[in-house]
């Protein structure tokens, strides 16, 4: 397993994507999408499997576009499209806004292409041919990237590249299930902000938040 790939348990995605365990199985099932990162002891038996950081990317797309009763033909190619636009997705989504509008989807990158309609045949959008609809658009869907809704963007951050993948405290290597784990244990939010200064009473607000959204979304 190289160290960009993430591993991700079942109920890792579960959660992180927001997609029941039984929707997963059920895919498992049907070989649409298998975990596909194997640990092995020195001996070579699989102790453990998961799923990577581009199969977790890929499942959040696929429950967002299946709630609007896309066909899974209509997914596959959304999905290519989004390959061709931002590369690997270990690679060039984790920073990539992605706005899904009924079943739509857009994904808008700071370079040359900007924003592209992965749903259409991939080509390049016009912001300006939205009219009022793109900013509309921006407001209305919780995406801010493919895995962090957009209200703790500036705050949460999942990287392949960063503690395995899993979320963590923007610019830094805290995991942001650290400062729930804590304030259940007893700990006040100004011992928080005293023990992990420079980060701020707001940060840390913030990240217990998304934990707070993750596990109502499970």
């Amino acid at each position: 397993m190289t160290q960009w790939q993430g591993f991700y348990s079942t109920p890792q995605v579960s959660r992180l994507a927001r997609v029941p365990r039984s929707t997963l199985y059920n895919w498992k099932e049907r070989v649409i999408i298998t975990p596909s990162v194997e640990v092995v002891d020195e001996n070579g038996f699989v102790v453990e499997e998961g799923y990577s950081y581009a199969d977790l990317t890929i499942i959040r797309i696929m429950r967002a576009l299946r709630e609007d009763r896309l066909d899974l033909t209509s997914v596959g190619v959304a999905l290519r499209h989004l390959y061709e636009r931002l590369g690997p997705p270990s690679e060039g989504w984790s920073d990539a806004n992605v706005y899904i509008l009924g079943n739509k989807i857009f994904a808008e990158k700071s370079d040359e292409w900007e924003t592209t309609s992965a749903t259409g045949f991939g080509q390049r959008v016009e912001i300006r041919l939205f009219g009022d609809l793109f900013p509309l658009l921006r407001e209305q869907e919780e995406e801010g990237s493919i895995l962090v809704p957009r209200d703790y963007t500036a705050y949460v951050e999942i990287d392949p590249s960063i503690m395995g993948g899993q979320p963590v405290v923007r610019n830094t290597r805290i995991p942001t299930s650290l400062f729930p784990t804590l304030l259940a244990k007893g700990k006040s939010l100004d011992e928080l902000v005293r023990l992990y200064y420079p980060i701020s009473r707001e940060i840390i607000e913030k990240t217990v938040e998304f934990e707070t959204f993750l596990d109502s979304a499970a």
